[in-house]
């Protein structure tokens, strides 16, 4: 950390393919307020409305990636960051994405990158000159000018959709996440990894084989913890091809994210009492009622898997499972898994 560093910075390097980069269209309630604890890193020289400097900091008013992007993981991060931790706290975030990118295209070997670009198709080799062709050390680079100025608290990653279902990915990130502490002078324990599932199998995302990939990903790199994408909407086309998120999805999934790096710093996964909501944000965050769950029966022996759903005050529906407990004196519980041992009635609270 450079003796200049602000301690109460708290940055976060985030790299991945298309949901990080951003791939939906900002509403007025996205773009209206930013607060200005949160910071974005221009990661990229192409900044023109509004022009933004390459490795200077700003207000993170999406896009925060590069100009042409939309909304993505990081936006919605940030802003729970922000209002979730004490007033003196700034949030940074350092974001390097590529739309179709393959694992392959964030290696620290140059010509393992050089290799996956020579077959990659124009739109994304004229993407990945953005980065001087090289994500991986724009990443390093710009983290340790980050560096100068903040803390490193953690790294979002969202990448899998490219790469959907190949178990050596795994090996692949752990590589990357590996020689980014490396580079930048990082112990693992002080930067977990924080990687987001792709569109889930219950919306019908056609890469969410690779979320079973995912979720192995806490026994190859004991740091790291997965973001759950349940319940999130996602796009509809007209070919069925559902692999990005909406705007609602960016939301919910980047309060998520945010939800999973503020446990690791046992905070509690709500706003500070005195934080200053804008009036149209706070709906988004402002949970009105949860929808009711109908009586279930199970035979003896079974087990069902329950889901609890919220109402917010801007009207949009949330699954809250991710986020719930599950708790009951009458049924064994095994997260959000209620199992009937014996024949009798009983409730479960969430």
């Amino acid at each position: 950390m450079s003796a200049e560093a602000d301690p109460n910075f708290y940055v976060y390097l985030c790299f991945g393919q298309s949901n990080m980069e951003g791939n939906a269209t900002p509403e007025a309630v996205d773009k209206d307020f930013v607060d200005p604890r949160f910071q974005m890193l221009a990661c990229t020289a192409d900044f023109i409305n509004p022009k933004r400097n390459l490795g200077e900091w700003y207000t993170a008013t999406p896009p925060i990636v590069r100009q042409w992007a939309g909304m993505g993981m990081a936006d919605y991060f940030g802003r729970t960051m922000v209002a979730a931790l004490p007033a003196n706290v700034k949030v940074g975030v350092v974001d390097v994405a590529i739309g179709g990118i393959g694992i392959d295209g964030f290696s620290p070997d140059k010509s393992v990158v050089d290799n996956y670009l020579k077959g990659a198709a124009d739109w994304l080799q004229n993407t990945a000159k953005l980065y001087d062709s090289f994500p991986y050390q724009r990443l390093v680079d710009m983290a340790k000018k980050a560096q100068q100025t903040g803390v490193i608290k953690g790294i979002l990653l969202h990448q899998g959709e490219t790469d959907n279902g190949q178990q050596v990915w795994l090996e692949k990130v752990k590589n990357i996440y590996e020689h980014l502490l490396a580079d930048l002078g990082l112990q693992a324990a002080d930067v977990p990894l924080f990687a987001g599932e792709t569109v889930n199998a219950d919306v019908g995302g056609v890469c969410s084989l690779h979320n079973s990939i995912i979720a192995q990903l806490p026994t190859v790199i004991p740091t790291a913890h997965v973001v759950r994408s349940n319940g999130c909407p996602c796009v509809e086309t007209a070919e069925n091809y559902k692999i990005h998120f909406t705007a609602a999805g960016y939301r919910t999934m980047g309060k998520r994210y945010a939800y999973e790096a503020l446990k690791t710093m046992s905070m509690p996964t709500k706003a500070q009492a005195d934080y200053t909501w804008n009036e149209a944000l706070k709906k988004v965050y402002e949970l009105t009622s949860l929808e009711p769950v109908d009586d279930i029966t199970l035979r003896v022996g079974g087990s069902k898997v329950l889901t609890v759903w919220g109402v917010f005050a801007d009207g949009h529906r949330e699954n809250l499972t991710p986020e719930a407990t599950f708790a009951s004196s009458d049924f064994e519980m095994s997260g959000n898994t209620v199992k009937a041992t014996s024949e009798k009635q009983g409730t479960v609270t969430v």
